[in-house]
């Protein structure tokens, strides 16, 4: 790429000229920062300490600039990647820095190659350095990186909030506003972070934040709360660490004022402290929010809802679509709004009137989509649903459906222009023009539902990727045009996609859908969260452990959630769930899977659970975490399906098929252990063997009937076998004179003493018949 290849010439050029001239030098009470005459970043020292962090024969230029080309996904074969991975300048002419000059707060770095010349007010304060880009003088440009920081030394990177550092020292270079981006390049020995600022969203009045801090495990949070209320960001940093972070939450799927309480029985059965619901359950649709026929008294009828669960103790959240509008809201029919957004424009090559089902453009329509329910021509205040084209001349949208989604048909003249719609992927959804005001005046609506039915704990940003490029700013530019009108501010926010300024606003990430049936929650679970949960630590973030689904299905045993909850206490995240308590008792085991959910919750959030035990459930090497978009998860449950195309980490990741339970034991404190399944295929019952470090010389065994109660035979003559339901309760047993019949419904415990895991598991595979009992 562009970037890359300058970047080379640029550490050569740099390398092999003397500095002449006094350097630059800005100072924090943390890092000093010095840049060469030649524009070179020649040194970043650790303060008190000075450890450089630079390497000093491979200086690189403070900044470059881009004219003549264009920014282009780096991975434009990867499913969603223009909106998840970086973009890059291809083409056109790249120019390093040449020059810089310092004259007091003001530093001027100069572009020869280019003929420009960038002008910085760089302000020092005790725990940052702050350069804003006041003005590009001289020849235009694209783009322009700056601060262009090559480091050593510092292995843990965090590349959501542009963070890298070891264990004694960081660094972070950040955005001070919504329209500057931040980016890291990563080899194994070191790591690049820039500042980037682009013509198309402004270039001037861009601001980039720099600061080091020791004890950055410790104290990067701090600084970056500094930072933050300095430059009126939202408190990332200051939400990061508040309990609510912690908190798991369970989704309403459909609450009204009339079965509220059915939900709220069914958080707290499952510990959680949180019920979200989705604006799709009081309103038509997304856009104007117009009140449902489940609300009838609107506003009044939710506030309802809210108060109920506040009263119940328990804390609310919300959440939104708020990029797009539903196909059936009125920004979309009858009228069309002029600021729904246009993917494409063409031009009419000839008149057409109300009835021609053929319309003909200049341009070639090649490229188009030809997904179902995303064929939508807006041609002014009509929409027209096309079935094909001809990217042939005479260039055509052929089998036009005029007047589509209840729009008037009507003729267009000559040269009139008209455009492709942006119709969502999920084609439900038409999606905003960011460029126009129609974002803030949805935001402004979603302020007002918020604020007169709150206060929320949380609120979902659903469809943060449904914007148009450049996606680095209209994904954080328009999740902050909603949060700004969020009063309070919710301190727990969460999205699928985040872009670098997200941090402020974004403080949990990210769920997934539900993708995989309940078998396969597990491995769903191994390559999906736990690898970004992993990677996230890094970012000073939790995600959650979500969507969860499948509480109503059989498949969907006890063991199932108590894996799924158990990794996500390895990195202290939450879950969430989605469940209809109308639903729920078709899984006979429903009630087991909430216990073992509540079990996993109070202990975490009550502190109960170690760093050693935590660290003891993490199935993913430091070295293996890594971020998994949402846009990934189907095609890597595919691969698991089909056991093809993963890759070396995906399989070691697989290859870990620890499992752990977390029980209350005799004395009432909570007791963690590694379990191993007993496979008793056929049969009526799932088992897991366990032992205790109190009782070494005694095998446990957590099991549970399928479905209703069985009666289980095992051939144990003697008392050396005990039952018991919950844990420390023992449940009669029957016996004979060669063997034990314990009936088995819910999680129960067996224990067989003075019994290995082997021995007992051979009990249990010899068991007698297992006879059904109250089953149906």
């Amino acid at each position: 790429m562009a970037r890359n290849t300058w970047l080379v010439a640029a550490i050569l050029l740099c390398a092999s000229l003397p500095a002449s001239g006094e350097p630059i030098v800005f100072e924090t009470q943390s890092l000093r920062l010095t840049i060469d005459e030649d524009g070179a970043v020649r040194s970043l020292v650790s303060l008190p300490k000075g450890k450089e962090y630079v390497r000093a024969d491979a200086p690189i230029p403070f900044a470059a600039v881009y004219r003549g080309g264009r920014s282009v996904p780096s991975s434009p074969e990867k499913y969603a990647g223009e909106m998840t991975e970086r973009w890059v300048y291809h083409g056109g002419q790249t120019s390093p820095a040449t020059h810089a000059a310092r004259q007091g707060d003001e530093l001027r770095v100069k572009f020869a190659d280019a003929r420009t010349t960038a002008v910085f007010r760089v302000t020092a304060k005790p725990d940052y350095l702050a350069f804003e880009l006041r003005a590009m003088e001289g020849e235009p440009v694209d783009r322009i990186d700056w601060l262009c920081l090559k480091l050593v030394d510092l292995p843990n990177r965090g590349a959501w909030v542009n963070l890298a550092f070891g264990e004694q020292f960081g660094v972070c270079l950040c955005a001070g506003n919504v329209r500057t981006n931040a980016e890291m390049d990563q080899t194994s020995d070191n790591v690049t972070l820039r500042a980037v600022s682009e013509r198309e969203v402004g270039l001037e009045g861009t601001v980039a934040v720099l600061f080091g801090c020791s004890d950055p495990r410790n104290r990067f949070l701090d600084v970056m709360s500094v930072v933050e209320r300095d430059f009126g960001m939202p408190a990332g940093a200051d939400n990061r660490r508040r309990p609510g972070q912690r908190l798991s939450y369970l989704w309403a799927s459909r609450p009204t004022p009339e079965n509220i309480d059915e939900y709220i029985h069914l958080a707290k059965r499952g510990g959680f402290r949180t019920i979200l619901f989705s604006y799709s359950s009081f309103s038509a649709g997304a856009g104007h929010f117009k009140w449902n026929a489940a609300y009838p008294n609107g506003m009044a009828d939710l506030k309802k809802v809210t108060d109920s669960i506040r009263q119940a103790g328990l804390k609310v959240g919300l959440h939104i679509h708020y990029s797009k509008a539903h196909k059936t809201d009125a920004y979309v029919t009858p009228v069309p709004d002029a600021r729904l957004h246009l993917v494409r424009e063409f031009t009419l090559a000839e008149a057409i009137d109300a009835a021609t089902g053929t319309i003909p453009v200049h341009e070639n329509p090649a490229g188009c989509t030809l997904d179902k329910g995303r064929r939508i021509l807006k041609i002014g205040e009509e929409l027209a649903a096309y079935e094909d084209y001809r990217s042939e001349p005479p260039y055509v949208f052929t089998g036009c459906e005029r007047g589509h989604l209840g729009t008037s048909a009507t003729g267009h003249a000559k040269a009139e222009r008209l455009g492709l719609l942006d119709v969502d992927t999920w084609p439900s959804f038409v999606r905003f023009d960011q460029n126009t005001d129609i974002q803030d005046e949805v935001a402004q609506r979603i302020g007002e539902i918020y604020r007169q039915t709150g206060p929320y704990e949380m609120v979902y940003f659903d469809g943060a990727e449904d914007v148009h490029a450049p996606f680095w700013y209209h994904v954080a530019s328009a999740q902050q045009r909603v949060f700004r009108q969020l009063e309070p501010p919710p301190p727990v926010c969460e999205s699928a996609l985040y872009t670098h300024f997200s941090w402020h606003m974004i403080t949990r990430s990210n769920a997934y859908d539900i993708v995989a049936p309940a078998e396969g929650m597990k491995d769903f679970c191994r390559l999906m969260p736990c690898p970004t949960a992993a990677e996230r630590t890094k970012d000073f973030s939790r995600i959650e452990f979500g969507w969860l689904g499948r509480l109503e299905d059989p498949d969907a045993s006890p063991d199932v959630w108590e894996y799924v909850i158990s990794r996500a206490a390895a990195w202290d995240c939450p879950i969430s769930l989605r469940a209809e308590p109308s639903k729920i008792a078709s899984n006979p085991r429903w009630e087991d899977c909430l216990d073992a959910l509540r079990t996993w919750e109070d202990a975490r959030l009550e502190n109960h659970l170690s760093d050693t035990q935590r660290q003891m459930l993490r199935n993913v090497r430091p070295e293996d975490a890594h971020y998994v978009p949402c846009y990934d998860q189907r095609g890597i449950w595919e691969n698991i399906q089909a056991n093809r195309d993963l890759t070396p980490v995906q399989r070691r990741i697989l290859a870990d098929r620890r499992e752990h339970h977390l029980f209350a034991n005799e004395q009432g404190e909570y007791e963690l252990v590694p379990i191993i399944e007993v496979p008793l295929e056929g049969t009526a019952v799932k088992a897991y063997a366990f032992q205790r470090a109190s009782r070494p010389k005694d095998t446990y065994v957590l099991i549970w009937a399928v479905d209703g109660e069985v009666e289980l035979q095992l051939p144990v003559a003697d008392d050396s076998l005990s039952a018991m339901r919950p844990f420390g309760t023992e449940i009669p047993l029957r016996r004979t004179a060669d063997k034990t019949v314990v009936t088995i419904g819910g999680r129960s415990y067996l224990v067989f003493k003075e019994r290995g895991s082997e021995e007992t598991k051979r009990v249990l595979l010899d068991a007698g018949e297992v006879v059904g009992k109250n089953n149906g």
